[in-house]
């Protein structure tokens, strides 16, 4: 899923309108937010690599590895496609204007994004079938090839579709992602690929996630909050905590896709354009932060250094001294 959800919705008339409508100062102020976030978002995105690189507990959950992997994706998007955004931001065009950067720039957009929607949806349906059907993955041949073999095949689909697929690929440097790939501006190719990066991962997310609320809802009557029920309780709060945070920006995307597709061609024409593409980047930026706060182990070993520091660079202060019957009788003296 491009940023830009699925060219087809965006017609060549609203880009070259909005472009118009592009202030500098509107500019500069996406590019200083996205700029302050991706720098926060960085630095925390490498607290918890480094931690899962020390912490052997991390590691042996097997509920955690789906999250490291969803922050990897995330963490391409903000290190590898955000800051050819921010230059385009910066200099309201692509510098240095190449065809070349063009393509890694719709490359990157297109793959990470999608590959990380497609995560998060394969995420939804493990984490369901870890709560209720252990069993079916009890190796990391079942856990790691649904994972795996998604991002394969989106890989090699973006290849073929940017580089070797026959349309009349146009360059401008003004315009977000260069005004597009060629394909997506074809009703069937670009319509197969919003389908395929947009749709089928998001409605997957929204169906096991509502399944997995249903189901853990009746387990809490069952069990009558028992260890199980804890147990149950915490893995699913994990997911939701990151299926909250991509929904709530990728489900109005796909909505307005379709409103657009089967309604009105032009409903949130400019706002589409001139924001919609941006808003896309909050999920890769706040995911590192909503990552940290679901690993309580991570979180705890900085309560455990924060608290450290403080009683290293704590100055002695003054000790209540306490106070014999001299020293009473003096200090009555003394008044």
């Amino acid at each position: 899923m491009s940023v830009a959800s699925n060219e087809t919705i965006f017609n060549d008339d609203e880009d070259s309108t909005s472009s118009s409508l592009e202030t500098p100062f509107s500019r500069s102020v996406k590019f200083t937010f996205l700029l302050i976030c991706q720098v926060a978002s960085v630095l925390c995105s490498l607290i918890i690599f480094s931690s899962f690189a020390r912490l052997r507990e991390l590691r042996a959950k097997q509920h955690n590895h789906v999250v490291i992997c969803l922050l990897i994706c995330n963490f391409l998007i903000v290190a590898m496609e955000l800051p050819v955004t921010l230059t385009y931001l910066h200099f309201d065009q692509l510098v240095p204007a190449s065809n070349r950067i063009c393509l890694y720039w719709m490359f990157a957009n297109y793959f990470l994004f999608t590959s990380s929607l497609w995560v998060m949806g394969i995420a939804s349906i493990q984490r369901y079938i870890l709560i209720f059907h252990a069993q079916l993955m009890n190796s990391h041949l079942k856990h790691y090839t649904p994972i795996i073999l998604p991002i394969l095949f989106l890989f090699i689909w973006y290849v073929v579709l940017l580089f070797f697929y026959s349309c009349d690929q146009q360059y401008d440097y003004t315009q977000f992602l260069c005004f597009g790939p060629c394909f997506s501006y074809q009703n069937i190719t670009g319509t197969a690929d919003w389908i395929l990066s947009s749709f089928i991962p998001v409605v997957l997310t929204v169906i096991f996630n509502v399944l997995l609320i249903l189901r853990v809802v009746y387990q809490k009557y069952r069990m009558q909050r028992g260890r199980t029920w804890r147990t149950t309780r915490k893995l699913a709060l994990q997911l939701f905590s990151i299926s909250f945070l991509f929904l709530s920006i990728y489900l109005p995307y796909v909505l307005i896709a379709l409103i657009r597709l089967w309604f009105d061609p032009s409903f949130l024409m400019f706002f589409g354009v001139l924001y919609l593409v941006y808003i896309a980047y909050l999920v890769p930026l706040l995911m590192p932060f909503i990552c940290l706060v679901s690993l309580p182990e991570i979180v705890l070993q900085m309560k455990k250094l924060y608290y450290n520091f403080n009683n290293r660079v704590r100055p002695i202060g003054h000790r209540n001294i306490p106070m014999t019957v001299t020293s009473r009788r003096a200090n009555q003296e003394l008044h």
